[in-house]
């Protein structure tokens, strides 16, 4: 699994809104060709650290248009076998 950085602009929004829990928020991200992803984890304001039920992140952070804070709450950090939570 790889973590992905988010574009400093989506970085420094994040910074200024609540947090779902210590250190991640759960949101919704839109992206330019108008597909909404559910239930990403953004960890320390300014990393995806997993989407939920993909292995990998399933978009490129560049194409992000909106984010929507969701609050969404799942065990990501163990959602995937062999996830090292330690990795975010």
């Amino acid at each position: 699994m790889k973590i992905a950085s988010l574009p400093e602009r989506w970085s420094k929004f994040l910074l200024a809104q609540p947090e779902t829990a210590m250190d991640y928020q759960v949101v919704a991200v839109t992206l330019r060709d108008g597909r909404v992803i559910e239930d990403v984890a953004i960890v320390h304001h300014s990393l995806i650290g997993e989407v939920r039920g993909h292995g990998d992140i399933p978009f490129d952070p560049q194409d992000i248009t909106d984010i929507r804070i969701t609050h969404r709450r799942w065990d990501f950090q163990h959602q995937i076998t062999g996830r090292n939570p330690a990795a975010i």
